[in-house]
């Protein structure tokens, strides 16, 4: 079964192993310049740009796998070779994440199961999809689970943190920490993972089972605040030492405490919790709370029969795991509850997509039990059939779709760019304009909906700065123009008073990029339309003159 479920995330991810394939955040790997350079002077420009940036936002060691990335591309047809280290990293969490999970859930294959079907959830396929750049993303869960391992591993020869011993806290710790360095959202999987095994301790006496919950969520509710604590402190250093400030305000590591706003972005993670599809299926609502209300009535359920509790009693028990869990839940998005993040992503509901996915395997397991003796070691063979073999199906139309969006937005620039090359524009017509799609998906994606979350998006229409860096990775693909070399490619985006600026020089060409307003300007642009792979294309308003 182990054998069976890897090769269907194979399966789930193979369209990804391609070469004219690039991620919305793998268009990074082009921002330094028109020139492909050598891969020390990209490597180099990489350390120099990306890490302050993320080290104030509170993920100081996100940048690695990005660098190497940067260092090892100079064109899109180098991505093909970095994309099996991702999967290899997603084919190993499967296995260690199942070991983690294997006492949780029911066995070594129940986990491996388990976590199978988790590393196909949006969330995380949206990380595996960016290739290398998030490959350290991917690490932090490892991360995550191998702390939450050591800390329960602890915890089951002494509850008691003063009699753990300091030195059997530090590994937890220090896993924990890191992984918090490289990505917090993902981190705090622990909580997920924390609230998993009380439905394992419930046959323990009521009272260990609650001290071991409690002592958990305490350890871990003390290293975020040293890591927040930490992080705090590296971004004042840091804003000293440059008077560099984040642009925007939404990735500072600067706490949202205000109660009335606190209990808004609450009530708003509790609709999200409703509404959202738990896997890549277009599903009705409710799939997360009933996964809770089952994991809920199991913990009655069990308690019923272990202790021999009456009927009121269970319906207390139920109502009192119910809250718990759904704060624990609540506990497990915090680094977005307490942030100045406006919107919550499917990358942020990483944790809640496991406790569905093992919630999934759980009951499976369950139905299992109900069978004929002779059928009841199937439970394994009947979750891959029943679960993961779907999911693997979809997701693998998903990553199809995502190779064919952006192979798509690939070849309409490409073919623009070819065309304006061919006529030497860089000597008659210097103004390039990128019209920016108004919807995020182009028309053969749009049906997708909700189930295939942050994926299968245009990079131009996700954020209008990469497309100067998608210009400078077509651009690399032909040596026959001066770009880059005695004419300068200037990116100008929005500001009309830059491209007024660069198209006085003979020497330069302006780039600028349109929404749907009209634009003035002394010079006819060469429009490059990505609204046309949309469902709402529209032709922008040039009006002659010079610009105001």
């Amino acid at each position: 079964m182990v054998a069976l479920s890897l090769l269907l995330i194979v399966f789930a991810y193979l369209p990804t192993l391609r070469s004219d394939y690039v991620a919305p955040d793998q268009w990074r790997a082009f921002r330094y310049s028109v020139l492909p350079q050598t891969p020390y002077e990209r490597a180099a420009a990489c350390a120099q740009t990306i890490p302050p940036y993320y080290s104030r936002t509170g993920r100081p060691l996100v940048w690695l796998s990005e660098c190497v990335e940067h260092a090892a591309v100079a064109r899109i047809s180098d991505f093909v070779y970095l994309r099996p280290f991702a999967l290899a990293i997603v084919l190993f969490t499967a296995i260690y994440l199942g070991a983690v999970l294997a006492p949780l859930a029911g066995g070594f294959s129940m986990g491996v199961l388990a976590a199978s079907a988790f590393v196909m959830a949006p969330g995380y396929s949206f990380i595996v999809l960016q290739g290398m750049t998030g490959a350290t993303v991917l690490i932090a869960i490892l991360l995550a689970a191998a702390s939450f391992r050591r800390l329960r591993d602890r915890f089951s020869k002494s509850v008691d943190i003063r009699t753990a011993g300091l030195a059997g806290l530090l590994a937890p710790f220090g896993l924990f920490f890191v992984a918090c360095l490289i990505y917090p959202a993902w981190a705090f999987l622990v909580v997920a993972l924390t609230l998993i095994a009380l439905a394992v301790d419930v046959k323990a006496p009521r009272g260990e089972m609650l001290k071991r919950f409690c002592t958990c969520v305490l350890f871990y509710c003390v290293a975020a605040v040293l890591y927040y604590s930490f992080e705090r402190l590296i971004e004042a250093v840091l804003q000293k030492a440059s008077g560099f400030a984040l642009e925007e305000p939404g990735y500072s590591m600067a706490m949202q405490l205000a109660p009335g706003i606190l209990f808004e972005r609450a009530v708003h993670a509790a609709k999200c919790f409703y509404l959202v599809p738990p896997l890549p299926f277009d599903a009705p609502h409710g799939f997360l709370l009933a996964a809770l209300a089952l994991f809920s009535g199991y913990i009655a359920w069990a308690e019923r029969r272990t202790r021999d509790a009456g009927w009121w009693g269970s319906l207390a028990l139920f109502v009192a795991a119910f809250l718990l869990s759904a704060i624990a839940l609540l506990g497990c998005i915090s680094p977005w509850l307490f942030s100045r993040m406006d919107r919550l992503e499917t990358r942020h509901l990483v944790p809640w997509y496991l406790f569905f996915c093992v919630c999934a395997v759980g009951l499976v397991q369950l139905a299992a039990m109900r069978l004929p003796e002779r059928l009841r070691n199937s439970a394994a063979a009947l979750a891959l059939i029943v679960c993961l073999a779907p999911i693997a199906i979809m997701q693998n139309r998903l990553s199809t779709l995502q190779t064919t969006v952006s192979d798509l937005e690939i070849r309409t620039l490409r073919t623009s760019l070819d065309q304006w090359l061919n006529r030497k524009g860089y000597s008659d017509q210097r103004y390039l304009l990128a019209v920016r799609p108004l919807v995020n998906r182009p028309t053969v994606a749009r049906s997708v909906g909700a189930k295939a979350g942050e994926n299968a998006t245009l990079s131009s229409a996700a954020n209008w700065v990469q497309i100067s860096w998608m210009i400078n990775a077509l651009l690399r693909e032909r040596a026959d123009h001066p770009l880059g070399r005695s004419v300068e490619l200037v990116d100008c985006m929005f500001n009309q008073d830059c491209i007024r600026r660069a198209l006085r020089d003979r020497r330069t060409v302006a780039l600028g990029v349109v929404g749907d307003r009209a634009i003035k300007t002394s010079e006819t642009p060469y429009v490059i339309n990505f609204s046309l792979l949309t469902d709402r294309p529209y032709t922008p308003v040039i009006e002659r003159g010079d610009a105001p």
